[in-house]
């Protein structure tokens, strides 16, 4: 079956969490290390909520949106939203992830197969962090033509112009082109929407 999803591709785009491991339990992992900022943890998951299938100009903007919708009715304001979710939230999330979190045999496998074929690689996430996460996971992330988030393109999955930039990054013609991700809803969606096909880990 993964040797049929590979045949006639010549590029692999790869989503990241959820995808190069299971994620499963990680939600209430963070919950019980980041206990004392539950309002914060609450804020994220409202306000990126809310952002999706909303394309913004640049990284910038999309932050930008994103601080000041998880401050909203808090005491909290952009700035203090912005250093936690970078100094605190995502680095959590890497530690839990190098801890319980190991890769999938089924994506080692299929990456194993991409560097045997000759493939062009890509890591397009939902979050941020990429490298760090990779190392916690213990995959090289040299080993990839691109490393990139869709907050860095402006927007979350799915989004048509998000998807069509990582393409053009890689110079990659849509009809050879694989997206691998976790979540129907988001990777395939995003699949669909540039022509390319999908598999579903």
């Amino acid at each position: 079956m993964l040797n049929d999803a590979l045949n006639g591709v010549q590029t692999v785009v790869f989503d990241l969490d959820g995808t190069l491991y299971n994620k499963r339990g990680l939600a209430q992992r963070m919950v019980t290390r980041l206990w004392w900022c539950l309002p914060l943890l609450a804020a994220e998951r409202l306000a990126r909520r809310n952002m999706h299938y909303v394309q913004y100009a640049s990284e910038e903007e999309f932050f930008g949106v994103f601080f000041r919708a998880m401050s909203r009715g808090h005491w909290w304001g952009p700035n203090i939203a912005a250093q936690w979710y970078n100094i605190v939230y995502l680095p959590a999330m890497t530690r839990l992830i190098k801890r319980y979190h190991p890769p999938r045999k089924e994506a080692l496998e299929m990456l194993a197969e991409c560097r045997k074929r000759g493939l062009k690689t890509a890591i397009y996430s939902d979050y941020g962090a990429v490298i760090e996460k990779l190392e916690a996971l213990h995959i090289d992330p040299q080993q990839f033509d691109l490393l990139v988030s869709a907050p860095e393109l402006g927007a979350l999955k799915p989004s048509e112009p998000c998807a069509r930039r990582v393409l053009e990054l890689l110079n990659a013609d849509p009809k050879t082109t694989l997206f691998v991700g976790d979540r129907e809803e988001k990777d395939g969606v995003s699949a669909r929407m540039v022509g390319a096909k999908f598999y579903l880990i």
